[in-house]
């Protein structure tokens, strides 16, 4: 039971096959730091494909399941209802969940505007974690991204009395990227490589991580080792386990609690140009992005633009190939070069930073 006169948060976030896990993470990450300052902390999830319920469950904290879709009635991209039914759904939730809570968190793109106002009278105030530009009813908006245009837009997308936290310095990432810093920043300073982390989000529908495998099977340069990260909910994990099992050097992870260890031990990363970008960071881990999103296209490029990644671009257009001679012509030099730039972007206390802005 939650302290009597501790503070109450709501969140409203989903997972699925469809839009990944990040959104689940780091609102899990932000849970976590008000959870160790007592406060008390409720989750309100749909069931769709892919979910993560199990993972919040799983961390101790209080969930309310929205039902899943019903094939062939209304829904709203993502959101697996109309916006309507679902702000009735949640709001029922909240309700249920006790005491009319303090902040109410949305990390969701299926969700704008016309929800947030609907759900005005049930919490105290909202918190709308995004990095698109979009139209919110909120009080305080978190986006964590590099300056990009999106940052412009808000000014007029939101309301006048509604405070902005932007930049990296605000990133959510979770404290044991945080815990391991300091020695992985150390080990970069005399880069060579020898092991690649492969991660292209936790669903990779359109399979770039086996085409990464293909490019890397037919290196120039010897590898010691490749360590694959996919999510549960990946469809192509059969295949990959199969592949894994039967190549020397390779190992699959799914679902893993261990990222922060594989990212500090890693010399460089093939991944998805998505939310991880702050944890590898963190850990000053250079990395080759790949746009799995449109959404990610502005940000990606204003990380490359710092020097703390290479963009390799849309997997649409990238081919085995490809990953393979962006791989061949890394040298020391550019991993030490892209190691440095990535440690300036991001040092890990955000979810420090925004407990302190909620609960202040």
């Amino acid at each position: 039971m939650p302290e009597a006169g501790s503070r109450r948060f709501v969140f409203r976030v989903d997972a699925s096959a469809g839009i990944g896990g990040g959104h689940v993470m780091r609102c899990l990450t932000l849970a976590k730091e008000l959870r160790a300052r007592s406060a008390h902390v409720h989750f309100v999830c749909r069931e769709l494909e892919g979910n993560l319920c199990s993972l919040v469950e799983h961390d101790g904290f209080m969930l309310t399941r929205l039902p899943a879709p019903v094939p062939g009635e209304p829904r709203s991209g993502g959101l697996g209802a109309t916006w309507q039914d679902d702000a009735a759904e949640t709001a029922a939730a909240v309700r249920a969940a006790g005491p009319r809570p303090d902040w109410l968190v949305v990390d969701h793109y299926s969700i704008g505007s016309p929800w947030e106002s609907a759900m005005r009278a049930a919490a105290g105030r909202i918190l709308v974690i995004d990095d698109v530009g979009r139209s919110h009813h909120c009080d305080l908006l978190l986006d964590q991204n590099m300056e990009n245009p999106a940052h412009g837009r808000y000014g007029s997308l939101l309301p006048r009395s509604a405070k902005q936290l932007l930049g990296p310095s605000y990133a959510l990432v979770r404290p044991e990227f945080g815990a391991l810093r300091t020695a992985s920043l150390e080990r970069r300073q005399a880069p060579v490589l020898e092991r690649v982390l492969v991660f292209m989000g936790s669903s990779d529908v359109r399979d770039e991580t086996t085409k990464a495998l293909d490019g890397m099977a037919g290196l120039d340069r010897g590898l010691a080792a490749v360590d694959i990260v996919i999510g549960a909910a990946n469809p192509h994990r059969s295949r990959l386990e199969e592949r894994c099992a039967a190549s020397r050097g390779m190992e699959l992870f799914v679902q893993t609690p261990r990222m922060a260890e594989l990212m500090a031990r890693a010399d460089l990363a093939i991944c998805a140009a998505g939310s991880t970008t702050w944890e590898r960071c963190v850990l000053g881990l250079p990395g080759l992005a790949v746009i799995q999103a449109d959404n990610e296209a502005e940000i990606a490029a204003a990380v490359a633009a710092t020097g703390a990644q290479k963009l390799l671009g849309l997997p649409q257009r990238l081919r085995p190939q490809d990953y393979r001679d962006a791989v061949e012509r890394i040298g020391s030099h550019d991993l030490a070069r892209m190691s440095e730039a990535a440690a300036r972007l991001c040092d890990g206390r955000g979810a420090s930073r925004v407990a302190d802005e909620l609960l202040g």
